[in-house]
């Protein structure tokens, strides 16, 4: 009979484990009443906080008689808890007052459940810790929580504060990046860097100048700033100073999506230029160059040979290379464009440096628009940091995925005007979540003329 076999569990653990509290020093009363509180109704427990000491929190002497430190009464508190069928919990708890005979002063018996001087209890101060990980404001979490949000900044402060560097260690690999932080800021442009490997936030400087970044990388010993390899980061020149200043055996890698950036912007400058000069003469093909800008961007080796469509601005049937084709055409200046854009991707893209260079110093025998010139100079100026984007398969885009959420909790909280809150936020978001991301080969290989 399943009826004699079920075990009879008493009401107060049944309270004790739908609360979540592990003090066995609480004891429940058989009573749950329904208060309206501020326009909201609330659960109301009643329990008692009572034990034997073991000395006195004041002199320090033992209670080894129990007669040293007796029972003097008890202090009334109410403790915020959890929510149970969408209603906050309350628990009037009745705390133990302890009288010392050696030294005649009192104090209140203690529980893990809140802190001294507090009405909160632990339960929801580590549930907001958990909230703030996630892309919401603060204000929405206070109201989840049923706190204000005075508290729940209180909170992101005393957990953040625990996570700021400790300044005595640096990963081997580093990605550096920007992002618009908030006006208070010189630039309003912040600085982040974080493990290139393991994907983790090391920390978000305030300011990106250089003199600011240099006297912070100082804040680190040597050897841990000789321990970093590499630097991967964008054509900022600033930073490329400040890597060989601050890490003596550091290598810098120029991320790759920022060489076919600066090459997709040069190919799209003329594409405009060439729009301008048909636009009175050949307004179709004007149109044609408006509409289909993203399908001149796309690699040549990546273009639709086969299937043939019809396209409202074309005639007959054509395919995506027929119609790019015919687009680059209208020009020679783009033609030329088009073509050494995609030579210089596909030597990229192929990790094949000596022609990625190769191309480099034909292009200076052949004649190119002045926005194409400059693009072809800043990469012959960065052509160490570039090569070693052919070797390494770290790139910015971590970093990158970083500073995209990092402005969804800007957006959530409709801006921050304080830098250090919003600098705990992102710490919080990416170190309190867990990483189970498998760390990548460091370096391209080649087997059977293949890049793997």
């Amino acid at each position: 009979n399943l009826a004699e076999t079920e075990q009879v569990v008493p009401v107060v653990q049944i309270i004790r484990k739908t609360l979540g509290i592990k003090d066995t020093n609480i004891t429940f009363e058989n009573r749950i009443t329904e208060e309206d509180i501020k326009g909201a109704k609330h659960l109301i427990y009643y329990g008692k906080l009572t034990y034997t000491p073991k000395g006195c929190q004041n002199c320090g002497v033992k209670n080894s008689s129990h007669a040293d430190i007796v029972k003097n009464g008890t202090k009334a508190s109410t403790i915020k808890l959890t929510q149970i069928g969408f209603k906050p919990v309350l628990l009037k708890l009745k705390k133990q007052r302890f009288l010392c005979k050696h030294c005649s002063s009192t104090f209140i018996a203690k529980t893990n459940l809140v802190n001294r001087h507090c009405f909160i209890s632990n339960h929801i101060k580590a549930a907001i810790s958990m909230e703030l990980r996630e892309e919401q404001s603060m204000t929405l979490i206070a109201k989840h929580m049923n706190v204000s949000t005075s508290t729940v900044i209180r909170q992101l402060i005393q957990v953040g504060e625990g996570l700021r560097p400790k300044y005595n260690s640096l990963p081997e690999h580093l990605c550096i990046d920007e992002f618009k932080s908030v006006k208070n800021v010189s630039g309003a442009m912040s600085f982040l860097f974080l493990d290139a490997v393991t994907h983790k936030l090391m920390d978000i400087v305030e300011n990106r100048q250089r003199h600011y970044l240099f006297d912070y990388f100082m804040r680190y010993s040597l050897k841990a700033r000789r321990q970093v390899k590499t630097v991967t980061m964008d054509m900022y020149s600033p930073y490329i100073s400040l890597v060989e200043a601050c890490f003596p055996n550091a290598e810098i890698i120029i991320d790759r999506f920022h060489i076919v950036q600066h090459l997709n912007r040069a190919l799209n400058q003329v594409r405009i230029q060439t729009m301008k000069k048909i636009r009175n003469t050949s307004p179709t093909d004007y149109r044609k160059l408006k509409k289909l800008w993203k399908m001149i961007l796309i690699d040549e080796m990546d273009l639709n040979h086969t299937d043939y469509f019809t396209h409202r601005l074309f005639g007959g049937m054509v395919t995506e290379y027929i119609m790019v084709q015919y687009l680059v055409a209208l020009s020679p200046e783009l033609l030329a464009t088009y073509i050494l854009v995609n030579r210089l991707k596909w030597a990229l893209k192929n990790r094949d440096f000596e022609r990625f260079t190769g191309i480099l110093v034909e292009s200076k025998k052949q004649r190119y628009p002045r926005k194409v010139r400059t693009v072809l100079q800043t990469l012959e100026r960065y052509i160490e940091p570039i090569s070693n984007a052919f070797t390494y398969s770290l790139s910015n885009g971590p970093i990158e995925g970083v500073n995209n959420k990092i402005k969804n909790i800007k957006r959530s909280g409709y801006g921050y005007r304080n830098f250090e809150h919003l600098r705990y936020r992102a710490l919080i978001s990416f170190t309190l979540t867990k990483n189970n991301r498998k760390p990548k080969p460091l370096y391209f290989k080649k087997q059977t003329g293949k890049v793997s």
